[in-house]
């Protein structure tokens, strides 16, 4: 009976190991925003403390300037591959 127990706890054992490890990765977002320098180093400084308070969470900057940000956008929004968490300012 043991050794029929053997192969079922190793099993059981595996995947609450790789259940846990899959919990414990790091998460990815990507943020886009736009604007000049002064705006991007704020927005990168603000980046770096929510990554302190989140270090499960990886933040990938996307800056741009705003000639072209809007076209980019829109290719990106079309593909279905945009940002996590995008600026817009459309009143």
């Amino acid at each position: 009976m043991k050794i029929k127990l053997l192969p079922l706890c190793f099993a059981v054992s595996f995947a609450v190991t790789r259940i846990a490890g899959a919990q414990a990765q790091t998460k990815e977002l990507r943020f886009s925003w736009w604007g000049g320098n002064q705006r991007h180093q704020a927005t990168l400084a603000a980046i770096a403390a929510f990554e302190k308070a989140h270090p499960d969470i990886k933040v990938k900057a996307e800056p741009a300037g705003w000639d072209g940000y809007l076209s980019k956008l829109t290719t990106q929004l079309a593909g279905n591959t945009e940002p996590d968490v995008m600026q817009t300012n459309w009143n």
